[in-house]
């Protein structure tokens, strides 16, 4: 039995997490825990800030080490002091640039927490959940019917980009804002309505989709148990 704690950075990703993902991996015995990191007293979720994530990530891993842990954080709107940031202008594939943000954030957070590189699995995901949302857009109609003559736009969308997660990460074309934007009558929410859509997408077509996203499920399905360190 593999034992794994995903850390997000709000309330959509963790209900994805604990709704869709792990039930997949639990049949692969990987037995997921989703958490939430705490920015203040009373919440939790969002604020990525180097001090926040470096405070927080080595304490959680510190607490048993032979339990993985890994992030599921988007790659819009990371603070710029956020560990290992690469900027657009160094890599504009947003895939290259999440993968060279894991590196160097994966080795700052072992660094702090002492512990055996493998049990952290950092995931940055380009950009964020609601690119997942791209892989299938008719999904969105069958969350909410109003939505079916939306299908077009999102589709326009769609097929601009290689794949969904290049959809732009500009102020007001990053994925959640062009949801925003071309869903209206209800309105997009984004914790009412982007795991629904996932749902109705399902794991299997996000992963074809999804490239980097992909990547890291099948990692973590790979990953052995972990034993107590020294053991």
């Amino acid at each position: 039995m593999t034992e794994l704690v995903v850390v997000g950075e709000g309330q959509t990703e963790e209900a994805f997490i604990r709704q869709l993902v792990a039930p997949a991996l639990a049949e692969r015995t990987v037995f997921v825990t989703p958490r939430l990191l705490r920015t203040s007293r009373q919440g939790r979720g969002g604020g990525l800030t180097k001090d926040r994530v470096l405070h927080q990530l080595p304490r959680i891993l510190k607490e048993r080490d032979d339990v993985y842990v890994s992030t599921f954080f988007d790659l819009y709107g990371l603070a710029p002091d956020f560990p290992g940031l690469i900027e657009p202008s160094v890599f504009p594939d947003p895939i290259q640039r999440a993968v060279g943000i894991e590196a160097a954030f994966g080795d700052a957070v072992v660094e702090l927490a002492g512990c055996r590189r493998e049990q952290f699995v950092p995931h940055i995901q380009p950009h964020e959940f609601e690119a997942l949302l791209f892989a299938d857009v008719s999904a969105f109609a069958t969350a909410r019917s109003a939505w079916h003559g939306c299908l077009p736009q999102l589709a326009s969308v769609r097929k601009q980009y290689a794949t969904p997660e290049h959809i732009n990460d500009g102020g007001t074309t990053h994925p959640s804002a062009r949801l925003g934007r071309l869903l209206s009558r209800p309105n997009y929410n984004k914790r009412a309505d982007g795991p629904t859509v996932a749902a109705n997408i399902g794991l299997p077509r996000i992963r074809e989709e999804c490239r980097h996203f992909a990547q890291w499920l099948s990692r973590i399905e790979a990953l052995p148990p972990l034993g107590r360190a020294g053991s």
